[in-house]
């Protein structure tokens, strides 16, 4: 019965998986140019509340927010996945 419920709900429902990528290490090369690294972060959740360059407010599986404020701008990727039960 549980599988039934499992398959319901996810005709309904999605997953996201955010993935925000900060600001890693600055490499100053040999000719005076600068290179930043970037090191990425990947969240699965179950709502996404504010995405904008600076400010990212999400709701995790287990219903905890996660709150992300930058002074400079990051990049992310979201990907859009069906419902998976929990293990």
């Amino acid at each position: 019965m549980k599988g039934f419920w499992y398959w319901v709900l996810s005709l309904f429902r999605k997953e996201y998986e955010v993935t925000v990528y900060f600001d890693g290490d600055t490499i100053t090369n040999i000719d005076g140019s600068k290179t930043t690294n970037r090191a990425p972060k990947t969240y699965v959740c179950r709502s996404i509340q504010k995405m904008s360059p600076k400010h990212i407010k999400l709701i995790l599986q287990d219903d905890s927010l996660v709150e992300i404020k930058t002074i400079t701008p990051v990049g992310h990727d979201i990907v859009t996945r069906k419902f998976q039960p929990p293990s």
